[in-house]
């Protein structure tokens, strides 16, 4: 191991050189480079004369070309790796010192022989444990052993495997691979036969694989391949119908019946529909009143005394109408909606939607709806009453209000919401999230003026994220403008729609509603946590945690149809009961004592 000189006396060393250079031959300097590792061969130049330094580095670089040479025939050069980490040595060496190029270039040569007898035991061993019935184990041996000696029965194999395929894809392959293969015009000639199916099966659009299968016969060169897609795509929307049967939409359903790619028996063998939903699923819905046909600007139910206004917040398509619907349906279980103040004729045709069960399509989302209700708490003497009113905000506002318009306001949140959020009611809000998907894809129409200056409309579709919208909205409750709406807010919960997608019972469907919540809004959950908290009031009762609620209608079938289930509206309901005032039914007794005084 080589000694260390160390700085001082190296500079000193150094200054003696310099004074007196022949006191110090080439040979005693050679021996301080190679005892000592920090003195190097350029700590001499223009210490020595030149022609000392030139005869010093002369020398020097013989030995280090040397003592560079042993090492490399010292390396091991066994493996396919030893012997190429030797080869790339060998090539710098032949760069540095091209002095010494004969001997380099010999053992050079040696060791590309060893070499070359190394992967040619490697590919007869890969040859015999070949998979000879896979197209893409032919394929890697063949990137492997470009030019190997096997190579017109690897041309043979690959074009086996192409033709057994009967795929256009598995031939366009093989041209690939073998564009001058022993098979070429064989290939070329077949692909021709596949171009035109080629095109329709690219499109993936089962309607058009369909009018391909229904026109097939069975001497048609693509036969086996029409079948095999039709059928594929088949299952692949079986997979989607049953993956989110609330989600598929009637308009596709009406098109899959019509063009008989499924039938009704098929559709029951997979439990997507019953009897009972066809025949709700084939009736004609134009009978029935559309709801954005009783939206307006005027939804404002009357004022009462001790009501309290229960918001459902949410963006569009996350099921506020879904609730609205839900809690609607459940009308008389302890509670009256009035159907003919504020909102009431929009609540008694939601009520037509629940009782023959099927979802209407996308309702106005400018709008506020405002419905007038009364929940009763039997009491040992007489009944409470508990006064509030549903209101369903605006999806549109809410959303494109805090995203694209930047508003601060709470109420600029959709017409007609400025006079609700701002009465003396006592207010509870309800989140609505959409367990389905985070980003939620909506469809709207936009107003534009053309040259003329006359209003139009355009279809437009904007990506929603509810873990933005959540973030600011909750952001909304700490700021000052806010807070004289906020400090009539009792409470805050949430309500994951679409439960029937999370689980069959009620237990199983709350506790994956919690995992989801936390797992996708957890940073706005703890700001909400943190708000209600500083306020000491808001969700006083939950230790100023929001409660979590699920809601589904009930069971659902393909094309928007449902068996409505009240169980989750009811339960929902029941907390609004218990967490709003209540007025105490006048009795004969309360009468009688007003009376006396």
């Amino acid at each position: 191991m080589s000694e260390i000189f160390g700085n001082d006396k190296k500079r000193m060393l150094l200054e003696q050189i310099k004074r007196n250079p022949n006191q110090f031959p080439v040979a005693t300097i050679k021996t301080f480079l190679q005892k000592f590792s920090d003195i190097s061969l350029d700590d001499f130049n223009g210490v020595l004369p030149a022609a000392t330094y030139a005869s010093l580095k002369s020398e020097a670089e013989k030995t280090i070309a040397e003592d560079k040479w042993n090492d490399i025939l010292q390396m091991p050069a066994t493996t396919d790796d030893e012997i190429r980490n030797a080869l790339n040595e060998v090539n710098d060496y032949m760069r540095r010192y091209p002095q010494n190029m004969t001997r380099a270039q010999e053992y050079y040569n040696l060791l590309q022989q060893k070499l070359v007898e190394i992967a040619g035991r490697a590919e007869e061993n890969d040859w015999h444990n070949l998979e000879r019935g896979s197209y893409s184990a032919l394929k890697r041996y063949k990137q492997k052993y470009p030019n190997s000696i096997h190579k017109d029965d690897l041309d043979d194999l690959m074009w086996d495997n192409a033709k057994l395929a009967k795929t256009p894809s598995s031939i366009q392959n093989y041209i690939n691979d073998w564009p001058n293969g022993l098979h070429i015009d064989e290939a070329r000639v077949s692909l021709n036969f596949f171009n035109e199916w080629e095109k329709a099966k690219s499109e993936g659009d089962i309607f058009v694989v369909d009018y391909y299968h229904d026109n097939l016969t069975t001497d048609s060169p693509f036969y086996y391949e029409v079948n095999q897609e039709y059928e594929s795509l088949k299952k692949k929307e079986l997979e989607v119908m049953k993956e989110n049967p609330s989600g598929y939409p009637k308009d596709r359903v009406d098109r899959l019946l019509a063009a008989d790619i499924f039938n009704k028996n098929e559709l029951i063998y997979e439990n997507l529909i019953t009897d009972a939903s066809w025949d709700v699923l084939t009736m004609d819905r134009c009978a029935f009143p559309k709801p954005e046909e009783f939206q307006g600007e005027n939804f404002m139910p009357p004022k009462r005394d001790n009501c309290t206004d229960i918001y459902l917040f949410g963006t569009p398509g996350t099921g506020k109408t879904c609730l609205l619907m839900g809690l609607i349906g459940a009308n008389g279980n302890g509670f009256t909606l009035n159907t003919k103040v504020g909102a009431g004729e929009y609540a008694a045709a939601l009520q037509e939607y629940v009782n023959v069960g099927f979802v209407p399509g996308t309702t106005n989302n400018k709008w506020v709806a405002a419905i007038n209700g009364e929940v009763y708490e039997p009491d040992k003497k007489s009944i409470i009453t508990h006064n509030f009113n549903l209101v369903e905000m605006s999806g549109e506002q809410f959303a494109f209000g805090l995203v694209k318009n930047r508003k601060n306001d709470m109420a600029s949140m959709g017409l007609g919401s400025t006079e609700l959020l701002k009465n003396n009611n006592r207010k509870v809000f309800f989140i609505i999230v959409d367990c389905s998907n985070d980003k939620i894809v909506y469809k709207y129409q936009e107003e534009y003026k053309d040259e003329e200056g006359n209003t139009l409309t355009r279809p437009r579709k904007a990506l929603v994220s509810q873990s933005t919208i959540l973030q600011q909205f909750v952001s909304l409750f700490t700021l000052p403008e806010n807070q004289s709406i906020m400090n009539k807010v009792d409470s805050i919960h949430f309500v994951v729609t679409k439960s029937d997608l999370l689980g069959d019972t009620y237990e199983e469907r709350l506790e994956k509603a919690r995992q989801l919540l936390l797992s996708r809004y957890k940073a706005s959950i703890e700001q909400l946590k943190t708000y209600c908290r500083r306020t000491k009031r808001i969700n006083f009762s939950t230790n100023y945690s929001p409660h979590v609620f699920t809601f589904s209608l009930g069971k659902f079938y393909l094309g928007d149809v449902f068996e409505y289930d009240n169980s989750e509206s009811l339960k929902i309901m029941e907390t609004i009961r218990m967490i709003t005032c209540g007025v105490k039914e006048t009795t004969w007794w309360d009468k009688f004592k007003a009376a006396i005084g």
